[in-house]
């Protein structure tokens, strides 16, 4: 009786991984595709979850990647503009705590200051 108490317990649990694991797999396609239709087409996108957040990075093409991080301004404007917006289907994929962040890539480099919080950009409009 105790094995079979212990077994169920364990089914449980793996099914509970398992459908935490599905949604965060959903949210990943869904922000990919979104940023994929969004972003320009010479643009790479590459997306996948970081410390509670879905981290999407972008690499424009080498010039004009190199152009962007000197103009700060036009870049972060840019990254914002590929943010979600309020209603997209990624936000109720997403629990409270969790946020899209955006973030530029230039000769494999980045740097923390040049991310887009996509959750911190709807709550300031």
């Amino acid at each position: 009786m105790k094995w079979a108490l212990v077994l169920i317990a364990f089914v449980e649990t793996l099914l509970g991984v398992l459908s935490v694991a599905n949604a965060e797999d959903t949210a990943l396609g869904e922000l990919k595709n979104h940023l994929e239709q969004k972003a320009p087409r010479h643009w790479q996108v590459h997306v996948r979850w970081r410390d509670g957040v879905l981290l999407a990075s972008f690499m424009p093409p080498y010039h004009e990647a190199f152009d962007l991080w000197y103009k700060p301004e036009t870049l972060l404007q840019k990254m914002s503009d590929l943010c979600p917006e309020r209603g997209a289907r990624i936000w109720d994929m997403l629990r409270e705590d969790q946020d899209v962040v955006l973030e530029p890539t230039v000769g494999g480099k980045t740097t923390v200051e040049m991310r887009v919080s996509c959750r911190k950009r709807l709550l300031a409009d």
